[in-house]
């Protein structure tokens, strides 16, 4: 699975949704999935990637670059869901509130930021 759209047929084929459910839950049109699939359109928004992940049961990374380990089992738990309404509220973010918001996030996890004491 090369294409971001050869991922959305795959994942769309695991759940067993035609094109048309897929579109009404994703809220765009039978004709944008269908652009997706065959390639015409090589990505989406953000909004649309993560409703997209979110209605497949994949992440968003997976979704976008098609990295292994990515991959999510189809209607993944709730945790899932979390983590991809996080990363579409991220989207949203000016860069202004990423970095604090990110320091806060890491601190609030016991996370050490990985550019602190790096060479």
């Amino acid at each position: 699975m090369n294409t971001f759209g050869d991922r959305v047929a795959n994942a769309r084929g695991r759940v067993k949704l035609r094109q048309t459910e897929l579109a009404e839950r994703v809220g765009v049109t039978p004709g944008a999935i269908n652009k997706i699939e065959s390639g015409e359109t090589k990505g989406a928004k953000p909004s649309t990637l993560a409703a997209l992940a979110r209605t497949l049961g994949v992440s968003m990374e997976w979704l976008a670059t098609g990295k292994e380990g990515y991959v999510l089992e189809p209607h993944g738990d709730y945790a899932v869901e979390q983590v991809n309404r996080l990363l579409a509220a991220w989207e949203g973010l000016p860069l202004t509130l990423r970095v604090p918001l990110l320091a806060l996030i890491e601190s609030m996890a016991g996370v050490e930021d990985p550019a602190v004491g790096s060479d």
